[in-house]
């Protein structure tokens, strides 16, 4: 049996509505040094943009939110 490892995909810790937005909640097991390399993505959640919000060094998790303003870079 194989499986196949999926470069672009990030697992999601869990998504809650506050203040009228969507959050999602990421693991950064390394700390800022993972969380980083979040910073200047976009995710797409549900059929959604989501862009980073924060971060939360004492939990190791990073933060994204729907409703940021996104353009695609097309070539």
């Amino acid at each position: 049996m194989t499986a196949e490892i999926k470069t672009n995909l990030v697992p999601i810790l869990s998504s809650h509505e506050y203040m009228g937005m969507t959050w999602l909640t990421i693991a950064v097991p390394n700390g800022w040094d993972d969380c980083k390399k979040l910073t200047r993505k976009v995710l797409r959640f549900n059929g959604e943009n989501y862009t980073w919000r924060s971060w939360n060094s004492d939990k190791n998790e990073c933060y994204f939110v729907n409703g940021g303003k996104v353009a695609e870079i097309r070539r």
